[in-house]
């Protein structure tokens, strides 16, 4: 009988594995260096941790299980809510903001083909304790720079803000079940089903002319100051002014050309309140990161903290990396030091730390080990076979020295 593995979930191997690894660690090291705190937290949390009286993620999404008392449990769909979690019930700091990043597998049970996977890595960050649109902009910088650390340089940000089109639907007075049904048709930018869906509303003109035009408010902050000089209600008026204050503070940063308005963007998680964006590369159908504001979250949790985060998918930015022909920078070199049965007591009591490789194996010599290091792409290999029979095999070419004059020559 042959095992595989289950739908949506890889195993990973050799150079793939080192390649993730070391990405992940080259992440780890840029949010630290940002100030963040890391923190890990169980696969596993409680199902009405997620679906409360609101439902941030689809049921369909996940994967749930009961244990043995029988509580309804999910393996966690994403790290954000349990962030939240942590920073409401665990974090006892009373200066604000609280700076959380994790690394981290999730699980999605209707996500997978085109590049997604069931199973999934998040890098993620998160500032919690603060309404401040600069922490926006940050988080923005930060997502940007991750993009850039794990070797993703062509990355563009869509930003939107969800408070636009509520306001929209606030004044065009739309039920709950009618703002959901226009918000997935705008996010499917499908403007034949928006004119079909608006044809037997009643509403003013104005917001009847901006709800039609929104899959077509795509530009930069001056589309934001244009929109600003038309007939808003204070609620869109308002999250336009917090999107222009962010797009402010990106100019300062210096990050504009990364950045492109789109207010078509309304169809996220339901835990979003305020801004959002999404970070695209080419050759790649979805986005590789997602973050955005979302303030009532921790709330649900006992402790009310505005925040604001964004989270890096590791698996759809390896994709991105090997489509686009990005070269790995995880090149190491590598020793392999074989011994036979008389040397193998000298070889082993040698100091190998003072070896100028960041990997050294130890092996019994074998008659197959010039193929063992073919395939492995090592880059020297020492056969000790005699004290006056060392063979050093490095770039194809074969020299042959005596033992003291090899360790004389490696200093070991």
């Amino acid at each position: 009988m042959v095992f595989h593995n289950p739908e949506g979930m890889n195993d990973i191997v050799d150079k793939k594995c080192s390649l993730k690894k070391n990405k992940e660690e080259k992440i780890r090291k840029l949010f630290s260096s940002f100030g963040f705190m890391e923190i890990d937290t169980p696969c596993l949390e409680y199902f009405d941790m997620y679906y409360g009286e609101n439902e941030y993620v689809s049921q369909q999404d996940i994967f749930k299980l009961v244990d043995k008392t029988g509580n309804l449990l999910v393996l966690r769909p994403d790290m954000t809510v349990p962030a939240c979690r942590v920073a409401a019930t665990k974090i006892k700091y009373e200066a604000l903001p609280y700076k959380l990043s994790y690394i981290a597998k999730c699980f999605r049970a209707d996500e997978f083909g085109g590049g997604k996977q069931r199973e999934f890595t998040q890098c993620g960050a998160e500032i919690l304790g603060s309404g401040n649109p600069y922490y926006d902009a940050s988080v923005i910088k930060l997502a940007i720079n991750t993009a850039k650390k794990i070797g993703i340089n062509d990355i563009s940000i869509q930003i939107g803000q969800v408070e636009f089109f509520n306001g929209l639907a606030e004044q065009a007075q739309l039920s709950v079940k009618e703002c959901e049904s226009l918000s997935k048709m705008i996010d499917n930018k499908d403007s034949f089903g928006i004119s079909e869906f608006l044809e037997d509303k009643s509403m003013e003109k104005d917001v009847l002319e901006h709800i039609n035009s929104i899959t077509g408010y795509f530009g930069n902050k001056t589309l934001i100051e244009q929109l600003l000089n038309t007939k808003l209600n204070e609620r869109s008026a308002k999250a336009l002014e917090n999107l222009k204050n962010i797009l402010e503070i990106l100019e300062e940063m210096e990050l504009s050309k990364f950045v492109t308005v789109d207010l078509s963007m309304v169809k996220k998680l339901g835990y979003y309140t305020g801004m959002i964006f999404n970070g695209n590369t080419y050759q790649m159908g979805f986005p590789v990161l997602a973050g955005g504001r979302y303030d009532n979250l921790s709330g649900r949790m006992g402790r009310q903290l505005e925040a604001t985060g964004f989270s890096l998918s590791l698996e759809m930015a390896l994709k991105a990396i090997e489509r686009q022909g990005i070269e790995y920078d995880i090149q190491k070199k590598t020793v392999v030091i074989t011994f036979s049965e008389k040397m193998r007591k000298r070889v082993l009591q040698l100091d190998t730390d003072t070896l100028q490789a960041e990997i050294v194996e130890m092996l019994p010599d074998s008659t197959d080990i010039e193929k063992y290091i073919y395939e492995r792409n090592i880059d020297e290999l020492v056969r000790c076979l005699d004290d006056d029979n060392i063979v050093v095999v490095r770039n194809n070419q074969k020299t042959c020295m005596t033992f003291e004059k090899w360790r004389k020559e490696w200093s070991i």
